[in-house]
């Protein structure tokens, strides 16, 4: 019998923590409706004095007294900050931000929620409030920065042309992939850049490879550094360079072009064949003609590729569709033949 009171009495607890826990969940969803519907409220409020105040046409603008206010206010700003374009239109959101949003910012940097964090930082990176740069600097020495915060701000380090980002990617706090290096360099400045190549050989791998791939796609022209990157043993960092090169279109004479296209490695006599075909040199006819029958698929075909491009290539192509003796070759050489026909 007690036994069964003790049952009922536990079920009874349970229902009642369910029951509350239910009323907690439909009370905080009735209190986020009402303050988004607020929020599109002061929205629609704001909006037109805001546009009229950007556009030079007001020199008055309602300013905003409550949180709430301020959070319409700063998610109109970012609005027309990918909107409207015009030097004098974003340097005047990007000064009423610094003169009357800082306060906001600030506080939502140092929330103790990640969401509200990194909110923010998409806010001052949008409006390109820069002088929010020590309070960045302060949550990036912070113990509670994680991840993604650490990327967001190294890529406003970077646009904001902010010198320690430099040390900052070559020791981050996170193991920073790839991507994001490419996104923090593809952000800095020429004068950043070689900074960072000065000391190329304290960055970790995933940032030495983003550095030589950010070479090739802004086009720097770095004959020297790429040069002497060739030479590297690590097979990465030659297949990076021989890449940036034929991106660039930066011809390499045939004699070292030669080593990298009898290399062992399949991946760095592709790059090779491909920056061959860039150098559009009459005398590397007979080195990529040898790669046609390479055993690999990918390098016969760019070796064929480069060929086509080459003058006098279409009739290197036709000869070794008919006299070569490695099948590969004649094979792929009849397709680029056909491919053209």
């Amino acid at each position: 019998m007690m036994a069964l009171l003790a049952a009922l009495a536990a079920t009874a607890v349970f229902l009642a923590l369910l029951v509350s826990l239910f009323l907690y969940l439909v009370v905080q969803k009735w209190r986020e409706n009402r303050r988004q519907a607020q929020l599109c409220a002061l929205k629609e409020r704001y909006h037109l004095p805001l546009l009229r105040y950007l556009l030079g046409e007001e020199e008055q603008l309602p300013l905003p007294s409550s949180p709430l206010e301020r959070e319409a206010m700063m998610e109109l700003l970012d609005h027309f900050a990918s909107l409207l374009k015009g030097e004098q239109v974003q340097e005047r959101i990007r000064t009423l931000a610094e003169m009357h949003f800082q306060g906001w910012l600030r506080r939502r940097l140092s929330s103790r929620h990640w969401s509200e964090r990194m909110n923010a930082l998409f806010l001052i990176e949008d409006l390109q409030v820069k002088a929010m740069l020590p309070e960045m600097e302060r949550l990036y020495r912070s113990d509670r920065v994680t991840r993604g915060e650490e990327a967001k701000l190294l890529a406003i380090f970077a646009q904001f042309d902010y010198s320690p980002v430099v040390a900052y990617v070559l020791e981050p706090k996170y193991e920073l992939t790839e991507f994001t290096y490419r996104v923090i360099f593809g952000h800095m400045s020429e004068r950043l850049l070689r900074q960072v190549e000065q000391r190329f050989d304290e960055l970790p791998r995933a940032g030495k490879c983003a550095f030589i791939d950010m070479i090739g796609i802004r086009r720097r022209g770095e004959r020297s550094f790429l040069l002497e990157l060739l030479t590297s043993d690590e097979l990465e960092l030659r297949v990076r360079a021989l890449k940036a090169m034929a991106e660039i279109g930066m011809p390499l004479e045939a004699a070292r072009l030669e080593r990298h296209l009898c290399s062992p490695h399949w991946q760095e006599r592709l790059m090779a064949a491909r920056l061959a075909g860039k150098c559009r040199e009459e005398r590397l006819l007979p080195l990529l003609y040898e790669r046609l029958g390479d055993r690999s698929f990918v390098v016969r075909s760019e070796a064929a590729a480069a060929i086509a491009r080459l003058p006098g290539g279409r009739a290197v192509l036709r000869t070794a569709a008919r006299t070569a003796a490695d099948r590969y070759a004649r094979d792929m050489a009849k397709q680029w033949l056909q491919g053209e026909g």
